[in-house]
């Protein structure tokens, strides 16, 4: 399902925000170019978010929003394979304020760079979260995929 909504050709153009980059020397920027920078998504691993010492909901400001769009399947995939970071594909997933409510320049251009099949591929992961691992979870990350499937399941068209 992610391998046909996301594919891995072509690679982002834009990667780093500027405006959020601060120095380009940066550990946590030269640490993201060199874990993710230039990489398919499918090269990217769990690991290699994990190595940065931050959660993608926090890297993420760093990214061009479609830049995170390519890469958002690492994380989802990899957070799936070891649940104990479901709330890592969550919040990579939602906007990351105190309430989660969608705002800002950033989150509309991330939500707006998503094709419809990959919201649809977004909302069926969620769903199976949802009727295999419900139980598993959490009240935290329940909320979270609450969240999450409102945000991912609204006007999806083909």
């Amino acid at each position: 399902m992610f391998a046909e909504a996301f594919p891995v050709d072509p690679l982002p153009v834009r990667f780093l925000r500027t405006e959020a980059a601060g120095s380009l020397e940066d550990e946590f920027v030269l640490d993201l170019k060199n874990r993710v920078l230039g990489r398919r998504w499918t090269e990217v691993n769990l690991m290699d978010w994990r190595m940065m010492g931050a959660p993608p909901s926090v890297t993420r400001v760093y990214l061009e929003p479609t830049a995170f769009m390519y890469y958002v399947p690492s994380i989802v995939l990899g957070a799936y394979r070891e649940m104990d970071f479901i709330d890592w594909a969550l919040e990579a997933i939602i906007p990351y304020n105190k309430r989660h409510i969608p705002r800002g320049k950033w989150w509309f251009e991330f939500l707006s760079s998503a094709s419809p099949s990959q919201r649809q591929a977004l909302s069926a992961f969620l769903a199976d979260i949802r009727s295999q691992t419900w139980d598993e979870i959490g009240p935290e990350n329940q909320y979270l995929l609450d969240i999450a499937e409102s945000i991912w399941s609204a006007d999806i068209e083909e």
